[in-house]
């Protein structure tokens, strides 16, 4: 009889644990395709392109997180498991890509391998205009950008308004000179001219953020500050200069220095410049021009005869000018400056307008100019 009991425990026992692995087996199956599905399921319907950028180096966690943050997946956890299971951690490429969130994990993973947005890389200097910057751009092979259709969308800047607080100072009619930030760009090569020009002013945007809490210019609108430091940008040659040229500039603008400077006439030759330029030759010369020919020049930029600021930007300015022109050195009294002739790029200031004919004397008979 004991033998039959042994048995029948036996016989329970196996049957226990026949049932626990299938149970097992049932678990993990479930498992596997809750996990199957999960990756075969995108983390949406949306099928509207998202630029995704991975930096160099970046890990598969680093990717999974901001690829979580981008709507792009649903489970960064999974994610990262999933590239190191097929031994791609740290070997995703770096690069520019444009991902969808209909997407699944799987071919995310395959577009990271291999499906970068071939770019071309333009940089645009500090104190470009317009022009310039469109004719960067249209040299730089973007296959749906042409310097004419670059120029016609820059020049409507109340298109751009609703999307960059920014330009909400513009004036009505104005440009977008002065607000495409002079930086380095990185664009797909199949950008288009719209998605340029919001590139560059977010950029413009993320820079201006920087400083906007630094201005000290009383009432001074962010086209204003904008407007000044393209002047300040074209007029100094040092970084270090810029705040006492920005302080002169301004200083010329108050009310008790009106009388001495025309009633607040800045006299900044790049503003003469802006009007006379053309194709080839942006930023010619005044040397050839008398004071007459100058004052002559009929044209609300021409700050040698119209008093205060130009209507608008006469270049793109880099943050240190936008930095001076929106703090300028408040410990400097002057009104005017003149080239120095003893130390390249280097400009003497003058509180008097005697001081500043002495000054210019000098420029004007210096042996190295």
């Amino acid at each position: 009889m004991s033998d039959t009991i042994q048995g029948t425990s036996f016989a329970k026992t196996l049957r226990a644990i026949f049932l626990g692995i299938a149970l097992l087996a049932l678990s993990v199956a479930c498992a596997g395709y809750l996990l199957l599905s999960e990756i075969r399921r995108p983390a949406g319907n949306d099928a509207t392109p998202v630029e995704f950028i991975v930096e160099p180096g970046d890990s598969a966690s680093v990717i999974a997180t901001r690829l979580g943050t981008a709507k792009l997946i649903r489970q960064p956890l999974l994610f990262t498991l999933l590239v190191r299971m097929q031994g791609l951690d740290g070997k995703l490429q770096a690069g520019r890509y444009l991902l969808r969130a209909n997407m699944t994990m799987s071919e995310i993973i395959a577009a990271l391998q291999n499906s970068r947005v071939e770019e071309v890389q333009v940089t645009i200097i500090e104190g470009s205009r317009l022009e310039e910057i469109a004719e960067q751009i249209a040299a730089a092979g973007l296959v749906n950008v042409t310097e004419q259709a670059f120029l016609r969308a820059a020049r409507n800047g109340a298109a751009f308004q609703s999307q960059h607080f920014y330009l909400n100072s513009l004036p009505p009619g104005a440009s977008l000179e002065g607000y495409l930030f002079p930086d380095t760009y990185r664009f797909a090569v199949t950008a288009t001219v719209t998605e340029v020009i919001e590139i560059m002013l977010d950029r413009f945007d993320e820079q201006y953020a920087t400083l906007e809490r630094e201005v000290t210019v009383p009432g001074a609108t962010v086209h204003d500050i904008v407007t000044m430091a393209s002047i300040v940008q074209r007029e100094a040659a040092r970084e270090d200069e810029m705040p006492k040229i920005a302080a002169v500039f301004w200083n010329r603008l108050k009310p008790e220095h009106l009388a001495e400077t025309g009633g607040g006439k800045l006299g900044a030759d790049p503003t003469v410049q802006y009007i006379l330029g053309q194709r080839g030759n942006w930023w010619p010369r005044l040397d050839s021009l008398s004071i007459d020919e100058i004052n002559g020049i009929a044209s609300p930029y021409n700050t040698r005869v119209n008093p205060g600021l130009p209507p608008g930007p006469i270049a793109s300015p880099g943050l240190a000018a936008l930095r001076a022109a929106a703090r300028p050195d408040a410990s400097a009294p002057y009104l005017y400056f003149v080239a120095s002739c003893t130390t390249p790029g280097a400009h003497n200031f003058a509180v008097t307008f005697e001081e500043f004919q002495r000054f210019e004397q000098e420029y004007l008979t210096c042996p190295s100019r």
